[in-house]
């Protein structure tokens, strides 16, 4: 006697799947991958794959398992740049006609890619004569407002017009601008296609991404995203930034003598570390990156000054009213201060070293970065709700396997198996 057993959602789609096969002729690679990644979005395990040119291994499971709508929670598809952005929604239209579905894909790219309708118009009066930014004026009516629709555009004019974050929380145009607009439909989308920095500044922001879960995530040509996550914890502190901050804080007190001492304490303490690294580590073509804890050793009485000199202003303020302002920057420069106390501190969690322009208004930065990347990493991706898969072309022998998995910390994430896919070149297995 047999029990008949309901077709499971991942069944019907291994059937499907198959049968496309059957039909198209496509790479018996491209097949075994597509399996396999049912197996991951079922088992929401991680994958980790040697790419091939084309994508039609993860795309394929993916368009068939959208038509499971209350079972499939969409995909995430993250790319290294947005010129594969564009391949992927190209493969993904043309393949959607072969398998009959239709899915509303959402291309998400970070803001400097985008018009500002502010600094468009401030650049404009200087530049009324200028036939691009008029071309461009007439296409914002239009709503066309991304880089890709000015392919001919410098990048001089274009660093001048685009979206730079800098004011866009006080612009008059935010509840109107594009970009912001259609960024708010993100976390509702369910079939993406972003960046890895972008996936990145999601997952960092645990809670209240920019993306929603997805059923998978793929992360295509994943070797560079260790950068990406390394980037995203990079900062700097200028004396202009200080200063900046010192001196906004005086005026919205009301008390500007407060601020002149510690004003002095910056401009000296810069002054000597400018000093020093000419003195010392430049060399004759100007060489301005300088990894040293030398510098810092040199310089630790004239830090920890500068650290006490900031701490001991940040208390002063305790006294005085509370604002919006003031509270944003109270909280900017305790960061800034306790970055100051980690670079002379024991075990420090940074890497700090001296960026030097010599035609820079700020002449020398301090920029830092964190030292536990594959375990920042790892943090980000540890989250057993849905799948993930890794591809990368650098992959070749099992070596690179290793090398790959450690680099991006997925060694260290507990409850989810690391699955590695056959190679491309039948003649290497890698399992």
């Amino acid at each position: 006697m047999s029990i008949w057993k309901e077709e499971s959602f991942e069944d019907k789609i291994y059937d499907e799947v198959e049968s496309f096969f059957n039909i198209h002729e496509l790479k018996e690679e491209d097949e075994t991958l597509a399996l396999d990644i049912i197996d991951i979005l079922r088992d929401k395990n991680i994958l980790v794959v040697e790419k091939d040119d084309n994508n039609y291994g993860y795309l394929i499971p993916l368009l068939y398992a959208s038509k499971g709508k209350e079972n499939f929670k969409g995909f995430l598809i993250s790319t290294a740049t947005i010129s594969l952005q564009n391949k992927l929604k190209e493969e993904i239209d043309k393949l959607s006609k072969l398998i009959d579905v239709d899915i509303p894909v959402t291309i998400a790219k970070g803001h400097v890619n985008y018009v500002c309708m502010k600094r468009l118009e401030k650049y404009l009066r200087s530049h009324q004569e200028n036939k691009t930014l008029n071309e461009i004026s007439r296409k914002i009516e239009e709503e066309m407002i991304d880089k890709e629709d000015y392919p001919n555009i410098s990048n001089e004019i274009w660093t001048n017009i685009n979206i730079n974050g800098e004011s866009c929380k006080k612009c008059l145009y935010k509840d109107e601008c594009k970009y912001y607009l259609n960024r708010k439909s993100w976390p509702s989308a369910k079939y993406v296609l972003c960046t890895h920095e972008l996936l990145v500044a999601s997952l960092k922001r645990k809670d209240n991404p920019m993306f929603k879960d997805p059923s998978i995530l793929i992360v295509d040509e994943a070797s560079i995203l260790k950068e990406k996550v390394s980037n995203s914890y990079e900062g700097y502190i200028t004396k202009n930034m200080l200063k900046s901050i010192i001196n906004e804080i005086s005026y919205i007190i009301g008390d500007k003598e407060l601020g002149e001492e510690i004003v002095n304490i910056i401009e000296t303490f810069y002054d000597k570390l400018g000093t020093l690294i000419k003195s010392k580590y430049m060399s004759g073509d100007n060489n301005y990156k300088i990894y040293s804890k030398e510098v810092i050793n040199t310089l630790k009485e004239d830090i920890l000054l500068l650290f006490n000199s900031l701490s001991n202003f940040r208390k002063e303020l305790g006294f005085y009213q509370k604002s919006d302002d003031l509270t944003y920057l109270k909280k900017l420069l305790k960061k800034y201060t306790n970055i100051l106390y980690d670079m002379i501190g024991k075990g420090s969690k940074h890497i700090y070293y001296f960026h030097f322009q010599p035609n820079s208004k700020n002449s020398i930065s301090i920029k830092y970065g964190r030292k536990d990347i594959c375990s920042l990493t790892a943090s980000l991706f540890a989250n057993n709700k849905y799948g993930k898969v890794f591809t990368d072309s650098n992959i070749v022998d099992n070596d690179d396997y290793k090398a790959f998995i450690e680099s991006l910390g997925l060694d260290k994430i507990d409850d989810m198996e690391i699955v590695k896919e056959y190679s491309l070149d039948k003649s290497k297995v890698k399992k």
